[in-house]
């Protein structure tokens, strides 16, 4: 829905017969009820209750519209996403209003672009676009940063060494060079192990 103030400056004043030159087939006052009618739709952002045969048939052949070959297409051309809306809003400002009035709705057609021009509803509906667009953007990151997000590692310890064991703890005797004895191994009492100075040995074989 329109903010309040951008509706009633779309909507007001109302159009009168007055302002209007009737055609061989339709009078001043059916032309003002068509441009009150298409200005309240475009105030109330386009509902559809309001896009009613009658009303479809008159606008398809004013702005330079063609019939999209039915109301249905008409309605799915115009006015079934926020893009399309600024098209139609594009489309009628546009409009060069070519035509006798006696003839044509070019009077009726000259006075709503020049209310929508005024009021700048196209502009409102971009930036309103645009906050659409961001906010379909920002979700779609935040989906796939969920998806893609990498996954804590988890490492399989089994059969591995204790992560508190020092590197002296998994130092393995049958690592010692062959000129080392099991004395060299030193166990200290809080079981750490530590390589200390070899204890001499006595010679069983002294004096023969």
């Amino acid at each position: 829905m329109l903010p309040t103030a951008l509706a009633r400056a779309i909507r007001l004043p109302l159009l009168t017969p007055e302002q209007f030159t009737p055609t061989k087939w339709d009078d001043a006052p059916t032309k003002a009820k068509f441009g009150n009618h298409l200005l309240r739709f475009i105030a109330e952002d386009f509902p559809k209750p309001m896009f009613t045969q009658k009303f479809y048939e008159c606008l398809s052949n004013t702005f330079g519209h063609i019939a999209h070959y039915n109301r249905v297409g008409f309605w799915d051309e115009f006015f079934q996403t926020r893009a399309t809306k600024i098209d139609f809003l594009d489309q009628t400002i546009r409009h060069p209003c070519y035509g006798d009035p006696a003839w044509t709705f070019s009077d009726v057609e000259r006075v709503i672009r020049a209310r929508l021009k005024q009021t700048d509803v196209i502009d409102w509906h971009r930036r309103l676009l645009m906050q659409e667009r961001e906010a379909r953007e920002r979700a779609e990151y935040i989906r796939l940063a969920q998806k893609f997000a990498p996954k804590p590692a988890e490492t399989n310890l089994t059969g591995l060494a204790d992560p508190k064991t020092t590197t002296c703890e998994s130092f393995s005797v049958d690592a010692l060079p062959a000129d080392r004895t099991h004395s060299q191994l030193h166990v200290t009492s809080t079981g750490h192990s530590s390589l200390k100075t070899p204890v001499a040995q006595l010679d069983l074989f002294a004096g023969l």
